[in-house]
């Protein structure tokens, strides 16, 4: 274990500069995976969304240290960063979907409950609906020909496809949760900007309030939001992401207790402490040692 995250700008295993705003590139599973003997080791990507396409095989997803196998066919979003390994078995088929989050944001900006429905890390099993995965492969390779081409007016018919296959996507993930279609698009907006502000801001101790005023809102309305589409208060969301950073480096770095809290600016390495038993039920030491 060393002190660092892997974290890759670019695809994995690539130390490129950090992708241009539309980025997109589509690759088939076993191109990159066997180059690395079908293990992919713990990572994360700072601005890029993934989509695992897995149409056969086997295959373990590992995520925080959890091990979730994957049945195909499926579909497995992974938001960015968000830390994600794989170990498949060599019989593994599939694509994999790289894109930046701007161009998802952009080609959703004025129905953003598209997005917000789909910013958590998803797997979609298709085992008992082949006709859907046929539909989401049939989108998945309109893709792949508009992007080995270069038709009038390609990224006008990628987008279309774009389009098509994520609220495909979003409407399986209504199936468990429909409140965010509910929800008006500026409420929808506001939390975006709440969730995009949290993640930007862990180097600064910032309050709620300092969080609503970025916003032009009163800390009891941004309460009120976080409550009407995922149920927690605005403080628990910053807790909680606090903690989920945390977990990814005591379980992937060397760095102290002490370190990794004033890394995450808690001024004291016991309130850091307190806090992550309150959300895990364990001690910091606890939750690295359960985790060897």
């Amino acid at each position: 274990m060393n002190n660092n995250l892997l974290n890759f700008k670019g695809l994995y295993g690539d130390n490129q500069s950090s992708p241009l705003p539309e980025f997109i590139h589509l690759e088939a599973l076993e191109l990159r995976s066997k180059v690395y003997d079908w293990e992919i080791t713990e990572h994360l990507h700072t601005d890029l969304i993934q989509i695992f396409i897995f149409s056969s095989g086997e295959g373990l997803l590992i995520s925080e240290n959890k091990k979730i196998a994957l049945n195909t066919p499926s579909i497995l979003m992974i938001p960015a960063n968000t830390l994600h390994g794989f170990v498949f078995q060599s019989n593994i088929c599939g694509d994999v979907l790289t894109f930046s989050e701007s161009f998802l944001e952009n080609i959703f900006k004025n129905s953003p409950h598209v997005t917000l429905g789909l910013n958590n890390l998803k797997n979609f099993s298709f085992e008992t609906n082949l006709k859907s995965f046929e539909e989401m492969q049939y989108l998945k390779n309109k893709i792949e020909e508009e992007l080995q081409t270069e038709n009038l007016e390609k990224q006008i018919s990628l987008r279309a496809f774009f389009q098509l296959f994520f609220v495909n996507l979003y409407r399986l993930s209504l199936q468990n949760d429909n409140q965010i279609s509910k929800s008006d698009n500026r409420t929808i907006g506001y939390f975006q900007a709440f969730q995009k502000s949290v993640k930007q801001s862990l180097h600064e101790s910032k309050s709620i309030n300092d969080y609503a005023q970025e916003l032009n809102i009163t800390a009891v309305h941004l309460n009120r939001i976080c409550q009407s589409l995922v149920q927690k208060s605005a403080l628990q969301i910053v807790h909680e992401y606090l903690v989920n950073e945390a977990k990814k480096y005591l379980l992937n770095t060397s760095h102290s207790i002490a370190e990794i809290s004033y890394f995450l600016d808690f001024k004291d390495p016991a309130y850091f402490t307190r806090l992550f038993k309150k959300q895990t039920g364990l001690s910091p030491s606890e939750f690295r040692n359960s985790n060897k």
